[in-house]
């Protein structure tokens, strides 16, 4: 109050009336049901839709991309994964028994293979049907601890990717799964928002991977096709840390290790993880991958006991803490589900570190218009081939250079460090990783990289 009682107003501009209506989201980009256009540029790809130690002696019902499925194993092993409702009279087959071949329906026995086909309708001898109908059904994949599923259109499935990194020697990759209350898109553009280390992840009070974090990288993107790569380089004292992430469309991304420090020489060291996001539907999603762990694992920092179903190794993704301490210590849980159930675009400013995540929009809309053309999408190469994963750290004892500009320096090593790791491709396991390893050792020894004075000797 002022001196005559009449209680003072703030001072300033508040806007809030004005923004008080927002826009819809980009539903273009985000819905993912059946007939949608992202949903149905989804249904052309590969992806992980459970953990082999999910399927249990009983059908596991799931939800993806807004279809409700159940996955099971049937008696001699095989893995399917059928629509929900039995095609007889739509009871759910979550409840069904499984057989030596496939599975049953418990209200009147209808029995299906795992490519849908009619086995037998017990008390229907005369009728046909089974020779009539076939029940939805989807091909999957088991490999190495997770079911990967094709939802598309069977004349237009493409070859199940492996990459180099999923088949590395004395690696140990360990499957983990976490549900996110969100759309899939604000949690796969995480990963396309490295600047958010430094801040996120790098507080004074609440450092949650490497001490060295908090400095702020230099970023570079490396666009391509169907995939997309980006370099985080810092200067720290005499060493330039390089860090390659990379993102395959529409959501599966590699990061290389988590508690790197950046301050010890060190050459192309590999991967951390591994992750898809994956829709359920419109506004949730799932967080499914590998943690690597093996001689990555320098710091011994790695518990693989504590990967698993709704459970990783490092802090923050799950949204488990008590909500007092999630407002005191946010993470990647709280940074992408604290966007809302679908993050509405239109309401964003994007700056120049946002490239990656426009990007990775922009990418997804042209695949959505390659579909709704009747064309193929953008994918890896279909040759059968190991393909080559460009994740990795690398550490160079690389000076700061008398006459230019260090940031110069620090973009020009990241370049000459993803180029060399590009010059890998076509060569297989072990020698493409030794190649790349002896081939990054000659960099500090570069000319383009002495100090001036050095290279004028």
């Amino acid at each position: 109050m002022d001196g005559t009682g009449q209680v003072r107003l703030p001072e300033g501009r508040f806007d809030g009336y004005e923004k008080s209506s927002r826009p819809p989201e980009d539903a273009v980009l985000t819905r993912v049901g059946p007939g949608t256009p992202c949903g149905e540029y989804w249904r052309r790809f590969w992806f992980p839709v459970a953990m082999t130690r999910e399927v249990m002696d009983v059908p596991l019902r799931i939800r993806i991309l807004g279809e409700d499925l159940i996955l099971f194993r049937d008696g001699s092993g095989r893995h399917g994964l059928l629509q929900l409702h039995c095609s007889h009279r739509n009871t759910s087959l979550e409840f069904g028994l499984i057989e030596e071949r496939g599975i049953s329906c418990c209200y009147h026995g209808w029995h299906y293979d795992i490519d849908g086909t009619i086995l037998a309708t017990p008390g229907d001898a005369d009728s046909g049907v089974k020779d009539r109908v076939r029940h939805g059904a989807y091909p999957v994949i088991e490999y190495k601890g997770l079911i990967f599923a094709y939802l598309g259109p069977p004349a237009e499935m493409p070859r199940f990717p492996v990459f180099d990194s999923f088949e590395l020697p004395d690696v140990e990759m360990v499957p983990y799964s976490i549900a996110m209350p969100c759309n899939w898109l604000q949690v796969a553009e995480n990963t396309m928002d490295p600047m958010h280390a430094a801040f996120l992840h790098s507080r004074e009070r609440d450092m949650h991977f490497g001490s060295t974090w908090g400095e702020l990288p230099l970023i570079e993107w490396y666009d391509g096709d169907w995939k997309m790569n980006l370099t985080m380089t810092r200067r720290l004292g005499d060493m330039i840390w390089v860090t390659i992430q990379e993102t395959v469309y529409p959501a599966n991304s590699t990061v290389g290790y988590l508690w790197e420090e950046g301050t010890e020489e060190k050459y192309f060291t590999r991967v951390g993880f591994n992750k898809w996001t994956v829709p359920h539907d419109d506004t949730n999603c799932m967080v499914i991958a590998w943690r690597h762990f093996g001689d990555i694992d320098a710091r011994g920092m790695g518990r693989p006991e504590l990967v698993g179903k709704q459970s990783v190794d490092f802090p923050g993704q799950t949204g488990a803490e008590p909500y007092h301490e999630r407002q005191r210590n946010p993470n990647d849980f709280e940074a992408q589900v604290g966007q809302g159930p679908i993050s509405v675009h239109a309401t964003e400013n994007l700056v120049a570190h946002d490239q990656g995540v426009a990007l990775l929009r922009r990418h997804i809309r042209e695949g959505i218009e390659a579909v709704r053309r009747g064309e193929g999408v953008p994918r890896p190469p279909q040759d059968g081939s190991l393909l080559s994963c460009y994740a990795q750290n690398t550490v160079l004892p690389i000076t700061v250079r008398k006459g230019l500009h260090d940031d110069r320096l620090l973009r020009d090593v990241a370049r000459a460090v993803f180029d060399t790791v590009a010059s890998g491709d076509g060569r297989t396991e072990p020698e493409r990783t030794e190649y790349i390893r002896n081939s990054l050792k000659q960099l500090p020894r570069d000319l383009r990289f002495l100090p001036a004075d050095t290279a004028a000797e």
